[in-house]
């Protein structure tokens, strides 16, 4: 029995020399790691690319027009230190009425097919160049929404157009590069809220246009619609206002209405037009917007005498005189 005893107690003796420790002491954890932080990604320390909605519309644009082979219109200008793009469309006659400036609305392109595109495209068949030029946005499509206080709505009297200083730089620019190639005479037309920028251009420009053209005009939302209507009152030029009677728009129509009748000099014309006679006749409502805007266009501004000779006709070997 104690040899058995003893046996036993040999091969505790040797197993407990084997076995690991099993309470082995823990690592003890600092203060300062007790609540480590994950590891950042690589991906944190890369630059988000913020959408730009503007540029790729204006990128699709190009490869539009290249694909129709239009892209000799393209030119690119340049105003306080940013380029824009502007479509260029000389006059199709040998002799230049002057050069009709377009604006599109918010969030379009100069190539819109609404209004922009069939005016500046047909406008040169009547000796009228015409510049369509890229308006910057007014809604930052990427940008988080802003929310107008009480107090911002109650002093829109006082406030200027979005990107007011900018946009102007850029008619400018284009009426230069109009200069350079001969032209002297210039009509603005904007097109929703390319025209309230028209309309304010030519107000604080009062010569720099011949004429004013304003297809349904809509005021942005930094500035009223009275406010805006008002700027008529200093707008001494002939004025179209081809716009659409619906819901909404009726008063601000009244009201730029009531500006033109407020203006000192009573000879300037103002023509207010309504749209939708036009709209119901079941005819290109296109078609009869640029036989409106060619008409009000030959009767209000100065039409130069075309050189243009009247064709010869040969009369043949076997003609006859209608006279004899």
């Amino acid at each position: 029995m104690k040899k058995i005893n003893a046996i036993l107690y040999v091969i505790i003796a040797l197993l407990s020399l084997n076995t690991p420790v099993l309470l082995a002491e823990e690592p003890q954890v600092s203060g300062d790691n007790a609540n480590p932080e994950p590891a950042s990604p690589q991906a944190a320390d890369q630059e988000y690319i913020l959408p730009k909605p503007q540029a790729s519309r204006i990128e699709h644009l190009k490869s539009s027009l290249a694909l129709r082979q239009l892209d000799h219109q393209i030119q690119t200008l340049e105003a306080n230190g940013e380029s824009f793009l502007t479509l260029y469309n000389p006059s199709l006659t040998p002799s230049t009425q002057g050069c009709v400036i377009l604006l599109h609305s918010d969030n379009e392109h100069p190539d819109w097919p609404d209004a922009i595109a069939p005016l500046r495209n047909a406008l040169p068949e009547y000796s009228w160049c015409t510049l369509a030029i890229e308006v910057p946005d007014i809604i930052k499509r990427a940008a988080p929404v802003q929310i107008i206080s009480t107090d911002n709505i109650n002093n829109q009297d006082s406030l200027e157009l979005p990107d007011q200083a900018n946009t102007f730089a850029r008619i400018e620019a284009a009426m230069n590069m109009a200069r350079a190639d001969g032209i002297e005479q210039f009509v603005l037309l904007g097109y929703k809220t390319g025209a309230s920028y028209a309309l304010a251009f030519l107000a604080n420009n009062p010569e720099s246009g011949e004429a004013l053209v304003l297809v349904d005009i809509e005021s942005p939302t930094t500035m009223s619609d009275y406010a805006n209507a008002q700027q008529i009152r200093q707008i001494a030029k002939p004025t179209l206002d081809y716009y659409i009677n619906n819901n909404g728009s009726e008063r601000f129509a009244t009201w730029r209405k009531q500006a033109a009748n407020q203006r000192t000099e009573g000879d300037i014309d103002y023509i207010q037009l309504d749209a939708i006679p036009d709209r119901v006749t079941g005819k290109n409502s296109k078609q009869l917007l640029i036989q409106r805007v060619r008409g009000f266009l030959k009767q209000n501004t100065t039409q130069i005498t075309q050189q243009k000779r009247l064709p010869n006709i040969k009369k043949g070997l076997f003609y006859k005189s209608p006279v004899d």
